[in-house]
């Protein structure tokens, strides 16, 4: 598999996407840009548990089908911005979900802190799967 770039530059494993069959047309797909294998992997299960189709964001799907990002924010403080700036730009009619070890968990104001990044809502690492498909559910609207 080729490693795909990270906005703000930092190394992306490639998701594999699921099955063409076990796709269907009313699935809301879902970007991952997250460089931790492990966590990629898991956050797809989790969304096609969910009936999402997670797929890699520097993926060759178009943009515009794109429903919502899920964009790891390292330092949110020094390139945050940036990151989510071209993430933006790249998917225009997506929703932006920032996560981030960096954020603090039960951050009173992570919607605060995401919207001075530029993003839709902010979810702290580490998070389980219930809060992280509750937030995917809130942002897309499903």
């Amino acid at each position: 598999m080729t490693q795909v770039r990270h906005p703000a530059g930092m190394d992306a494993t490639p998701v594999t996407p699921p099955p063409r069959d076990e796709i269907g047309p009313n699935r809301p797909r879902v970007a991952l840009c997250e460089p931790d294998a492990l966590l990629c992997a898991l956050l797809c299960v989790w969304l096609q548990q969910a009936g999402f189709e997670p797929v890699r964001c520097a993926s060759s799907a178009s943009p515009g089908h794109v429903a919502l990002v899920v964009a790891d924010v390292r330092a949110p403080r020094r390139d945050g911005a940036a990151c989510i700036a071209a993430l933006r730009q790249r998917f225009p009619h997506a929703r932006l979900l920032a996560v981030s070890g960096q954020f603090m968990s039960g951050m009173q104001g992570a919607t605060t802190a995401a919207t001075e990044l530029g993003a839709d809502s902010a979810l702290a690492k580490p998070f389980a799967a219930q809060a992280f498909l509750d937030a995917v559910r809130r942002l897309i609207g499903s």
